[in-house]
């Protein structure tokens, strides 16, 4: 986290006109800087010449909180592209906005594309602000994602089509089960070697379906802070992106990202983790579990441990292919 008091712009002063800068990095290919305006707003501004200005004329995306424009420095002839947060309480998911920025076009030399990239990457986080999601994922929703990831991933190249298992992943959307595929649904939970052999089932619904089948399946995962082993969320991603051959359907997925909180960001390159096994069981009639029915008028959203070791007589093989 970065407060306000250890922010890169809490050394800069308000000016008495214009803008007071500093730069954001030397060497970077491309001119940064972290800014304030008379009124002490947080800027920051990258530095155009003045045919990268009139191609960016009409191409600005405003962002809640976050006001965009082309300004222009009559004292110094400068044009600068202008980011400016409106309320200094979001000044933290501000900070790694920009640096989001400056991050994705540092290996990149040619001005006019770094301002596409950009454009791009404000649009991201134009439609992951708009949804009201907190900023940083939890620990827990961490692995939980990047389990479902990984489902995603073997279903991408086991399942026959790759349409039907982006749109069968559900869980994103709140439905009761992660993954929706024909006549069955699948339940994924991860499991570290910090836990016991417990996972935790979040609702009453959550082991029940309308479906023919419903099959819960949990991901063994190893846990590694210094990465030299494994994926980073950011890196999972990406491989399952790169799983999907049409790109049509990648819009699918990224839509599907959109909803869970996640966007790309360094706080996401660890901790890594690497898959230790899948093990799936089979949800019937006598699986030991809570269902609506097993509850009395008044209670409702119930929340309970399930002990995978006695679900052996319920260990099956996923009807992926």
């Amino acid at each position: 986290m970065t407060s306000t008091e250890n922010s890169p712009w809490s050394d800069i002063q308000k000016p008495v006109t214009g803008y007071n800068v500093k730069r954001v990095d030397a060497d970077h290919p491309h001119d940064f800087f972290w800014g304030k305006d008379t009124d002490g707003n947080y800027l920051l501004l990258l530095e155009l010449t003045k045919e990268l200005a009139e191609f960016l004329e009409g191409k600005s995306v405003d962002l809640q909180g976050v006001k965009t424009d082309i300004t222009f420095h009559s004292t110094t002839s400068e044009y600068f592209f202008k980011l400016s947060l409106q309320n200094k309480e979001d000044a933290d998911i501000f900070y790694r906005l920009c640096l989001d920025l400056v991050d994705r076009t540092k290996d990149v030399l040619v001005r006019k594309v770094a301002l596409e990239i950009i454009n791009n990457r404000l649009k991201r986080w134009k439609a992951f602000l708009r949804g009201k999601k907190k900023y940083l994922l939890s620990a827990r929703e961490v692995r939980g994602l990047f389990a479902e990831l990984e489902f995603v991933h073997k279903g991408l190249t086991e399942y026959g089509d790759q349409l039907t298992v982006l749109e069968g992943w559900q869980g994103p959307l709140d439905e009761p089960q992660d993954f929706v595929l024909g006549d069955f649904a699948v339940e994924v939970k991860s499991l570290t070697g910090l836990q016991k052999d417990k996972v935790k089932i979040s609702s009453e619904h959550q082991l029940v379906t309308h479906l023919d089948n419903l099959y819960l399946h949990v991901i063994y995962l190893a846990e590694f802070h210094d990465c030299k082993k494994g994926h980073s969320l950011n890196t999972q991603v990406e491989v399952v992106r790169n799983a999907i051959k049409d790109t049509e359907n990648k819009d699918v997925f990224d839509s599907r990202l959109y909803e869970t909180g996640y966007l790309e960001l360094k706080d996401y390159d660890s901790p890594c983790y690497s898959v230790r096994k899948h093990e799936s069981f089979h949800v019937r009639d006598d699986f030991p579990r809570i269902s609506p029915e097993d509850l009395v008028d008044g209670v409702s959203g119930v929340t309970y441990d399930l002990d995978l070791k006695s679900l052996d007589s319920y260990v099956c093989e996923l009807p992926l292919k």
